[in-house]
């Protein structure tokens, strides 16, 4: 699938800001599953935008404004394809425990993966569910797919009742929040069970699939206008899975990743620091369409005849 994708980040100040230092992750990853055709970051006040690439091999943008300004506005805008993955689930037939002992040779690869990290907690409700679907003995895929299924029926997506700082075990006791909460539940559990899971932030297509006839009665995917997060779980036959708790489905073709990290920390889209009046406001707006191929229209020239 082809999609287009702005993304306008806005802080306004109660007062200018004398200045400002802002770090950017909203480039889309080239991957084996998705190809960037076409990307720019626009900086209001304009300034230079410089570019490295971060441990986890995320493309970061570094913006600097050494000067008075009263907002700071930051507008991505990248063209990405998508392409269909192959479920290597299917493939995996052993036990968890099995799967544990062939992380063994890679762990030093894997470590950040496998340990607590600053959202990522191993508290005694993460333990009981790392014990209850992925005990020793179970399955690999399906006590995966499991988890999947119970976080998404046991769980509320509800914005606006956690915040960045939400806990797992503050989630589990709600049991309501948003995709990042999801998904550091369900890492959580994973790495508690011994299984290296990553955080994915990204964007997804919350639009129904068009039906042949133009309708929209096909299956809208729950998330954030602003970006989503759903995990990849790294599996013994080298590939990295990606599931999505909040809509209790594996990462799909209606998925577009930005980056991959321990937890949120490591990938938010935006951060940075600015000096002047402590009061600011923030407005965010996504956009994610789908390219449509265009129709092949009758030609209007006659057919060439054939003696």
């Amino acid at each position: 699938m082809r999609f287009h994708i702005e993304h306008t980040t806005e802080y306004r100040y109660s007062a200018p800001a004398s200045e400002s230092f802002s770090e950017l992750r909203l480039r889309p990853r080239d991957s084996v599953r998705q190809k960037v055709s076409r990307h720019y970051t626009r900086v209001q006040p304009s300034v230079l935008v410089e570019s490295h690439t971060d441990y986890f091999g995320n493309y970061v943008e570094t913006v600097s404004i050494p000067f008075r300004h009263p907002n700071l506005v930051v507008t991505s805008v990248c063209d990405v394809e998508t392409k269909p993955l192959t479920d290597v689930l299917e493939a995996v037939d052993m036990t968890v425990s099995e799967a544990r002992q062939l992380y063994t040779p890679e762990r030093r690869v894997l470590h950040d993966f496998l340990r607590p990290s600053a959202f990522i907690q191993f508290t005694p409700g993460v333990q009981e569910l790392a014990n209850e679907f992925l005990g020793a003995a179970e399955s690999f895929g399906p006590a995966l797919r499991a988890l999947n299924e119970h976080l998404f029926a046991s769980l509320k997506y509800r914005p606006g009742v956690t915040d960045a700082g939400t806990t797992v075990e503050q989630f589990l006791v709600a049991k309501e929040g948003v995709c990042q909460d999801f998904a550091h539940l369900m890492i959580s559990v994973c790495r508690a069970a011994g299984i290296p899971a990553r955080y994915i932030s990204g964007y997804i297509e919350t639009d129904p699939i068009p039906d042949p006839d133009g309708s929209a009665n096909g299956t809208a995917l729950i998330g954030a206008t602003a970006s989503h997060a759903w995990l990849e779980i790294y599996c013994p036959n080298g590939y990295w899975v990606g599931f999505d708790p909040t809509n209790n489905c594996l990462e799909g073709e209606r998925h577009v990743q930005i980056g991959v990290g321990r937890d949120y920390a490591d990938v938010p889209p935006l951060k940075g620091i600015f000096q002047g009046s402590h009061a600011q406001s923030l407005n965010v707006q996504v956009r994610v369409t789908r390219h449509t191929p265009p129709e092949r229209q009758p030609s209007t020239e006659p057919e060439e005849s054939v003696t």
